[in-house]
């Protein structure tokens, strides 16, 4: 039988073969990736504006990316209607700003983001990381945010939030209380958010408070508020509810659902936590809690909670990450060109 592949390996125009790369792109793009084209979209991911079919088109035609690696690390569920690749944003025009995860701050050797910064910054993006408390509540981290928004420079370049897990929670305060930084804001880009909460605050929330919560660490003091707390399902629900919601900025997500084969060691235990709720997780969260109230759904990537932020920081955290590479920096930098295209569509929305 043929197969996509040899089909597009044979395609010849007048004579003159058509490049490899660009045959496979097109099939990518048009949906053409197997079995799993069919697949339902998991439970809780219908979102408002579901731009899954541009997200493709974008990060298929990054030239950093190979062809077989994209359709690999994007998942495919049916519904997804093919759509042409967005023009680029253009680099001067966006500050990209990252907000790192729970605890991430506390470890030293743990850098959220930092290849996507790098290769942000040789594409011409402006782009920092902002601080945060590691284990600060989410009005904590909100006012931090705020101070250093505040003392960035008044280029004209609009912003772009690119949050992991917690940080996606602390960006949203913070938007939330600050209308005049919403004014500024293109887009929130969820990367894993938090953005739901997770079953795992409820189960967990005495033993940090008895435990990592007091314990010393070298990177980060213990931290105003209640982190953890802040992140049951429950809180995230009322805060939905309340004002500090209706910021006008659009939220992007980006669904983590990883490959329980590609698991991080040190996201094994949790998972299977999880699992007892829900199998479709991500070691932290379960994917249906992932996508923000009348949010936009960009795509669900096969990595979990850690791979999809954190490059692989070697000795002495060999047993909790994988190793196994993963396309963070085509992942952002193709959700910045939807976000930038479709940005006067999604005025408005949460």
């Amino acid at each position: 039988m043929t197969t996509p592949l040899r089909e597009a390996s044979a395609l010849e125009t007048d004579g003159a073969r058509v490049p490899m790369r660009l045959a496979i792109v097109l099939l990518l793009v048009l949906g053409v990736v197997g079995a799993r084209a069919q697949t339902p979209l998991p439970d809780g991911l219908a979102a408002s504006r579901d731009l899954r079919g541009p997200y493709r088109a974008a990060l298929c035609a990054r030239a950093a990316l190979a062809a077989e690696d994209c359709g690999r690390s994007l998942l495919t569920f049916a519904g997804e209607a093919a759509a042409p690749r967005p023009a680029p944003a253009v680099p001067n025009e966006y500050r990209l700003l990252f907000v790192p995860g729970f605890l991430a701050a506390c470890f030293p050797g743990i850098h959220s983001f930092s290849d996507v910064i790098e290769a942000a910054r040789d594409e011409g993006f402006a782009a920092e990381t902002l601080a945060v408390g590691g284990r600060n509540g989410v009005a904590a981290n909100a006012r931090l945010l705020a101070e250093q928004v505040d003392r960035l420079p008044a280029d004209g370049r609009r912003l772009v939030f690119v949050g992991h897990s917690k940080g996606v929670a602390d960006i949203l305060e913070m938007l939330g209380s600050r209308p005049d930084i919403a004014a500024r804001t293109q887009g929130v880009l969820s990367i894993a958010g938090a953005v739901n909460g997770s079953p795992l605050a409820d189960t967990f929330r005495g033993f940090y408070a008895s435990t990592v919560g007091v314990l010393p660490f070298r990177g980060c003091d213990r931290g105003e508020g209640d982190p953890v707390g802040d992140l049951t399902p429950a809180a995230r629900k009322t805060w939905w509810a309340s004002p500090q919601a209706r910021s006008g900025v659009p939220v992007y997500s980006v669904v983590t659902m990883p490959d329980l084969g590609g698991l991080s060691p040190g996201m094994l235990l949790p998972y299977l936590r999880l699992a007892r709720t829900e199998g479709r997780n991500d070691g932290m969260l379960l994917v249906r809690d992932q996508v923000a109230p009348g949010g936009t759904l960009l795509g669900v990537v096969d990595a979990d909670h850690l791979r999809v932020a954190i490059p692989f920081p070697g000795a002495p955290f060999v047993l909790l990450f994988s190793a196994e590479p993963f396309p963070r920096a085509a992942m952002v930098l193709a959700a910045v060109d939807v976000m930038a295209a479709a940005a006067p569509q999604t005025a408005g929305l949460r």
